[in-house]
């Protein structure tokens, strides 16, 4: 998979789910949504006040998966992926995800430039795209396309 079907996938989904090394030791979740495309990187956003940005800054390497249930579950698929997380102050990339996402454009007043927003991309990527005909365990479903691996 290319950067561009990742990230067509996760539009599509929606909502991920990321996961982190908390300050605490303990891993954390939460919901997050892939904002861009830029320079071959796929970019997210976060604000430098929440535990996510902290636990980010102390350990840069996160799970992340993501998923929508389809009306007919055996046609759901998932991707996974693990990777490092790059934070960069980008001001053409904070401009982009400020004009795709109207929450965003709220949360920091329209302004690019807000000292409290703070957008990273990730690196070293491997993952996959998954569906229900290869559980393991269970008798392998040939109709269904097998899982595809990738590396960034």
């Amino acid at each position: 998979m290319t950067v561009t079907e990742i990230a067509e996938y996760l539009d599509k989904v929606g909502l991920q789910y990321l996961a982190t090394i908390g300050l605490d030791g303990k891993p954390k979740v939460r919901p997050v949504q892939y904002m861009v495309v830029h320079d071959e990187k796929l970019w997210f956003c976060t604000n430098s006040q929440k535990d996510m940005f902290k636990e980010l800054s102390v350990n840069p390497y996160i799970d992340l998966c993501g998923s929508r249930l389809m009306e007919n579950e055996i046609d759901t698929a998932w991707i996974r992926m693990s990777a490092r997380v790059v934070f960069e102050e980008n001001l053409t990339v904070k401009k982009m995800i400020m004009e795709k996402s109207s929450i965003v454009r709220q949360l920091y007043k329209n302004d690019a430039n807000h000292s409290l927003f703070k957008v990273f991309y990730l690196s070293e990527i491997s993952g996959s795209l998954n569906n229900l005909g290869h559980v393991k365990g269970l008798e392998e479903n040939k109709a269904f396309s097998k899982p595809v691996v990738f590396n960034l």
